[in-house]
């Protein structure tokens, strides 16, 4: 990692979007588990790609809120790994 990708502030927020979705013990348990079938861990990159696409650095303004955001992780969680 370049000293420019260290001070870029969407990197930072791309580890720390990284890190959390990695060890957050209801994704990786229905990852581990395969509670979204053989293509469990591809869905959850998925998610983490999503997430970039909706907080993509380069826009002033979000492309969806907090709320928004939490209502859409509660919904995949749901439909792509039965975890209610």
């Amino acid at each position: 990692m370049s000293a420019e990708d260290i001070n870029n502030p969407y990197t930072s927020f791309q580890a720390g979007v990284t890190a959390t979705l990695r060890t957050w013990s209801a994704l990786k348990t229905a990852v581990d588990q395969t509670w979204g079938g053989t293509e469990s861990a591809t869905k959850a990159e998925d998610l983490r790609c999503n997430i970039f696409s909706y907080f993509d650095g380069q826009s002033p303004n979000p492309k969806m809120t907090l709320y928004e955001l939490e209502d859409n992780l509660g919904a995949f969680m749901e439909e792509e790994f039965g975890v209610v």
